[in-house]
């Protein structure tokens, strides 16, 4: 009767079996490193495009420099508009004062600053221990501390004058410890957009 039975049992038992052994077969051949894999590829892509963000922005900003630029400056504006945080993090370690005086256009330094006023919009002022001439006080417009900002423009002129050098110091140090006191995640200050795009420079 056991006899029988087992016999009977037998090819549910090879079926059972084959199928045991099949699905066995699956595990051992299946792709299992492709998760590793796909999450290195991605951190990896990532880290690729960072890469080409950072370039296409250190690129834009050593390229504003003279009069406005007309298209490739908007192009550039587009550059740090679309990537904010991040044109900040580049531009600040940058931030060196410059010989001061007056020039046509805006040397790239004076760019640099005009682009963090704009993503941010904050705008700092310093005195100066130099004594402004006449010319100078009409371009840089000392508040009523005497306080002046780091350039003075007259946009339809295409004109700058850059302010001495102390207070050049003072403002960029100003900058320095803004950004020393905002976390990573701390959202940017809202940028000012009451002003057209095609003149955010002024």
């Amino acid at each position: 009767m056991l006899a029988s039975v087992a016999v009977r049992l037998l090819p549910r038992q090879l079926r059972f079996l084959a199928c045991a052994c099949a699905a066995f077969l699956l595990l051992l051949t299946a792709p299992a490193p492709a998760v590793a894999a796909s999450t290195a590829d991605s951190t990896a892509a990532e880290f690729a495009h960072l890469a080409r963000t950072d370039s296409l922005i250190l690129a834009s900003l050593d390229r504003m420099r003279g009069v406005v630029q007309g298209a490739d400056t908007m192009v550039a504006w587009k550059v740090f508009e679309a990537h904010p945080r991040r044109t900040v993090v580049l531009l600040m370690p940058t931030l060196r004062s410059i010989p001061h005086g007056l020039s046509l256009g805006a040397p790239n330094m004076v760019w640099r600053v005009r682009v963090l006023q704009r993503l941010t919009g904050l705008t700092f002022r310093a005195r100066t221990r130099a004594r402004l001439g006449e010319e100078e006080k009409k371009w840089l417009a000392p508040d009523s501390t005497g306080a002046v900002p780091f350039a003075g423009e007259n946009a339809a002129r295409g004109m700058t004058w850059v302010a001495p050098r102390d207070a050049q110091r003072d403002i960029l140090d100003q900058w320095r410890r803004w950004w020393d006191g905002i976390s990573l995640s701390t959202p940017l200050p809202v940028k000012d957009r009451s002003r057209d795009g095609a003149t955010w420079w002024y």
